[in-house]
Formats: structure tokens, sequence, C-alpha cells
């Protein structure tokens, strides 16, 4: 087995510093390392929750997550209720991915737990580099498939989304609307960096059916995306997209569902559909084989994988759980808002995790040399 190619951990590691939590659908540039204190809080422990818990002596756990909005929502209504209820507080690191996987084997290494798509745990386990194992009595999310439930907790869904400007007069119907700049006029804002989903929408707008998208034809697709090459301005960051919406520099983008929520609470013309839209069903908040603070680790992730905090998580965020419990705790209105609700996910395409994984590096080098040309 090898490791990941250097391209990848470096488009990623440059990813994390230009998009300030990109990954993140809702988040906002800022400065990541700050950490939780143990302030009061008014939120309960869920019923039961430390029954299963041994007793913890770690004090803190080290999170490498992307900072921003999201995770500010996540100390207020996630973090520091933890702290007051286990004693350890969470320390948040600066995402990077090369440096994980360099501490996955490591004995002693610096973070105990890191905000990871799903394909990435799987192209480890795929590796032979698997990440460390959640403790037995951590819940398993059960939105994830069996066989990687051991490796993956309190993680989310979320999905990349056709967003329009309601000034176009007609509704675009799918990505061969984004295509169709004749039918609707204007510029595309297309991520720079945020490479994932871009080539299966081009697929899907060529006419490629969902159920033959995997594996993925890259020569389609960027033939395709080479149509339309002249109208597409790019943007660096979630933030820098919405702001050519919000200023009118382009009438389509491709992003994800709860940037466009976010701007429709703000008022702007913009609407988005859950339609043919690329998602994304379940990422993890995974560990290196030897967390330093193991026990406090796995308390955390069993806190995250609780319905009530995946249900806060939906509603706060507007990214989907991985609990099929806290589904039921979202009101119609919330689900409608909500990438892995069922009635969403019948309209979306599904990446398929496993070939995503064999694919990803592929992905990145060519995404990247074709925005480069």
């Amino acid at each position: 087995m090898t490791s990941p190619s250097p391209s990848r951990r470096e488009f990623l590691t440059r990813m994390s510093v230009a998009t300030g939590g990109a990954l993140i659908a809702p988040s906002v540039l800022a400065a990541c390392g700050s950490s939780s204190s143990s302030g009061t809080s008014k939120s309960a422990a869920p019923a039961g929750l430390t029954a299963k818990w041994p007793k913890l002596t770690s004090r803190e756990v080290v999170l490498s997550g992307f900072g921003g909005l999201s995770y500010q929502v996540r100390e207020k209504e996630g973090f520091t209720p933890f702290t007051k209820l286990a004693g350890a507080r969470v320390v948040q690191a600066p995402w990077d991915y090369g440096k994980f996987v360099t501490m996955i084997p490591s004995a002693t290494p610096d973070w105990d737990l890191i905000d990871f798509d799903g394909y990435a745990v799987v192209g480890l386990i795929q590796e032979g580099k698997p990440t460390g194992k959640l403790a037995d009595w951590v819940r398993r999310c059960d939105l994830v498939p069996a066989q990687y439930q051991d490796y993956c907790a309190g993680g989310y869904a979320w999905s990349n989304v056709l967003g329009y400007s309601t000034k176009l007069g007609a509704t675009p119907q799918g990505w061969a609307d984004f295509f169709d700049t004749k039918k609707f006029p204007g510029k595309r804002a297309f991520p720079k960096s945020i490479y994932m989903g871009t080539v299966e929408a081009a697929l899907l707008a060529d006419g490629v059916p969902k159920d033959k998208i995997y594996p993925l034809d890259f020569d389609r697709a960027f033939k395709k995306l080479d149509t339309i090459k002249n109208d597409l301005i790019y943007y660096d960051t979630y933030a820098q997209g919405q702001q050519y919406m919000t200023q009118g520099s382009a009438s389509m983008i491709i992003t994800s569902s709860s940037r466009m929520i976010q701007l429709k609470n703000d008022g702007q013309p913009v609407d988005f559909s859950f339609q043919d839209a690329i998602l994304y069903p379940w990422s993890a908040f995974a560990m290196p084989q030897h967390p330093q603070h193991a026990d406090a680790a796995n308390a955390l992730l069993d806190f995250m994988s609780t319905p009530e905090q995946q249900a806060v998580v939906a509603k706060k965020v507007f990214l989907g759980p991985t609990v099929s419990a806290a589904l039921k705790l979202l009101t119609p209105a919330e689900l409608a808002l909500t990438p892995s609700a069922p009635d969403n996910v019948a309209k979306q395409l599904t990446i398929n995790v496993e070939s995503c994984a064999k694919q990803d590096a592929d992905y990145v080098k060519r995404f990247f040399a074709w925005v480069g040309k």
C-alpha cells in the first residue's frame, strides 16, 4: 500500500488555510487555535449519557478543526456543555491533512481528533493506514456504513448545490442549466480550491445517469467544463462565492447548501434546490491510533453522536445528521433544509465513498491542473 500522494497532501493543506474551513459549509474566515473554557451552560446532558463512560482522567481533548462560525456554534452548543459534563476542555488546533496522516501511527500524537471527510477515512483504510478505532462504549452513527462505524463518529452530511439569483426570471432545473449561458445569462461562480462535487456536476450536466457516475470519467467531465470555462469566475472561499452572488457578479454558483441558506436568511435574492445536488453522506471526527487523551476524546465523540447534539448541528449549521434518530428531532421546515433528510437524499446524487477514495488523488491532480490552465 502507498501513502497519500504528496500532491493531495499539499493541496488539502493549502485548501484548509485558503478556505478558512471550506469543508464546513457555513464557516467564515476566522483564526483557529482558540480553546473552550469550562463556563456555565444550561444545556442538559442527554439522558443516560455518562452511564457508559469510564471515569475520565484526561482534562483536555485536542481537536483539529476549521474554526469559523460553525465552530463558534459547536463551542457554544457542544464543547462547553461537554466540558461541564466531562471536566475536559476542547482545545482547537488548525486543520492540516498531511500533519494528521503523520500522526496516525505515532505513540505521542499532538492531536486527539480531526474533522475529516468520509472518503479520506476510507482511503486511509484502503491504503493500510487506518485511523484509530473508537472505544466499544462510544455510540455508533447508524447512517455511516457498518464497516466504517468503528472509525467514524460525531460527523455530518453536506451537499454541493446549484445556487442561483432569483433575478434570472426562469428557474434552473439542474446542472445542464448551469452550462446553458444563453437561456440563463451571467457568470458562474466556481470554486478554485474546493474541488469536491465539481466533476460530478459536469457529468450530470453532460447526461450521465446517476447510477453511472462512478468511477468518474475525468476526460469527459473536464471536456464539459471546458465549454463554460470562459464564463466562470473563481472563488477561493465560500465567503467569496457568497459575495459574488450578493453583488451580482455571478448569476449562478456551485456551493454548499448551507451557504445558500445563509444568503436566503440574510434576505438576498437567491435560491437553490437539492435536486441533483451532490451529497456527501457522512464525515467523521477521526482519531490517530494512539490519542494521548483517549478517554476524553472517545467521550467527546460519544457526546457529539447523540441525537440531541446531531440535531443542534442540523438546526444551527444546516449540516445533516449521521444519526437517524436526530432526524426525528427536526421540524418539517428544518428537515427541508437538511441534506441527509430522506426526501432530500432521494433527489440527490450520493457520492460513492469507496470509489471517491480510490480516485481522490487523481481528482485533485486533474482539477488543480485544469483550474490553473
